[in-house]
This record gives C-alpha cells, structure tokens and sequence, in this order.
C-alpha cells in the first residue's frame, strides 16, 4: 500500500536484510541500499503547512547483532539527506553496553515520532520522538529508551520539511572487531495520519 497525505499507510517496507556491518567505530547505515534496496523517502509534501503538524510516523526494525567484550551500541533513525550521519535524529539511543561475548542476539526497535511545528524552509522544524529498543544482548535490564534528539525529553528542532526526507537507520559501535557485528533484517515506517 502507498502512502497517501492525510490518510496514512505504509511508506517502506523491506523485503530482504541490510548488509551485515562489523569492524566500524563511526555512525553508518545499516539500511544500506547493497542489501534493502532504495532508501525509505518522504518528498516535501509528506510535511506540507496544512498537513505536517501532527504528523505521526511509526518505526518498527529487528535484527541481530554480536559482540566480543562489551562494546557499546548506539542506535539513530535519522532523516533529512541520503545516508546522512548528521540529519535530526527522530528516534535514537544513548550508548548501549552489550554483554561479553555474545552471537547472534536479536533486538527490536520500537517508536514514534511528531512533528509538532513546522518552521522555515531549513532545519527549522520540530518533531518529538519516543520509543524503546529491547535486546537480550544488552547489559541487563535489556531495554533502553529511544527518544527524539538521541536525549529526553525527547524532542529536536531541526527537521529540514521542505527536502525530500530519506529515513536512515544508523548504528554506531564502540571498538572496531570483526566479532562486533550488527544486521538489520526488517524494517517498516508507516504514517499513523
């Protein structure tokens, strides 16, 4: 199903898995296009004056990741431009440590976000984000919170709504091994309105 403004549906939907990463300390995608395919995009109107405001997006994504000792993990749903590591961060997490030695372990992130004013032509636009990631592999309790700005309360002010916005889900990993690895292997961003 296609998204339609002011209606809702579905925007992306993968139908094969990222790449697998491993041995990266800097913020990269793992929605890559090598394995997902095209980026999940919404063009300008998806934000338009007299639809944006109140606009709510749903994320859901799985996948697996590894480790050798505890390195940290961090996760950003970023939009703004093509497999942009410094976009507005609609859902992200603080730096998650993992436990020691582990293989294969899924997780699973779960969020919303709003915009709740749409500013200028520019990053000038504001949306708030809230969710949660959960995975056995991370230090115990084994959930974290995601949240807007990578922060709580969760909430950032620099959407850019008049470009055509590509959704890019970004890790980060601590200490670079081939044993830390991470894979993305569902992906869907729908539009609640």
């Amino acid at each position: 199903m296609a998204y339609i403004p002011g209606v809702g549906g579905v925007i992306y939907q993968s139908l094969t898995a990222g790449t697998a990463k491993a041995s990266f300390t800097t913020e990269i995608a793992i929605n890559d296009t090598a394995g997902m395919g095209a980026l999940p995009t919404v063009l300008p109107e998806f934000w338009s004056p007299n639809d944006g405001i109140g606009k709510i997006v749903a994320v859901s994504a799985r996948g697996i990741l590894s480790s050798t000792a505890t390195p940290t993990y961090t996760f950003t749903l970023r939009v703004g431009a093509a497999a942009s590591v410094t976009a507005a961060i609609a859902l992200g997490s603080a730096a998650l440590t993992t436990q020691s030695g582990i293989t294969n372990q899924i997780w699973e992130f779960q969020g919303e976000f709003v915009v709740t004013a749409l500013g200028a032509a520019g990053a000038n636009s504001t949306l708030r984000g809230v969710g949660m990631l959960h995975c056995a592999g991370i230090a115990s309790p084994f959930v974290a919170p995601l949240w807007g700005g990578g922060a709580t309360p969760g909430t950032t002010a620099i959407l850019d709504h008049s470009i055509q916005n590509y959704f890019n889900f970004n890790v980060a990993c601590s200490a670079s091994s081939p044993s830390n690895t991470i894979t993305l292997q569902f992906l869907r961003i729908v539009g609640l309105n």
